[in-house]
């Protein structure tokens, strides 16, 4: 099994855009993801719209999103 997430980790590598079950953009790179789709984003920020001051960028750094939650 452990072949395969390699696999996939080495084909979604990169940048990615998350949306959580609450609305959230989380937008990062992608380290590590398991079979409940529990996800390691480095380097990530969530983006924050706003019709009044335009989007938002707040750093998060290093980031776990729990799979339930996407």
């Amino acid at each position: 099994v452990s072949a395969v997430f390699k696999h996939f980790l080495n084909e979604l590598a990169g940048t990615v855009a998350v949306i959580t079950s609450d609305g959230r953009m989380i937008v990062g790179t992608l380290k590590g993801f398991d079979q409940t789709i529990n996800l390691i984003l480095d380097e990530s920020h969530e983006r924050v719209f706003s019709s009044s001051q335009g989007v938002e960028q707040v750093v998060l750094g290093l980031y776990i999103v729990r799979g339930d939650n996407v």
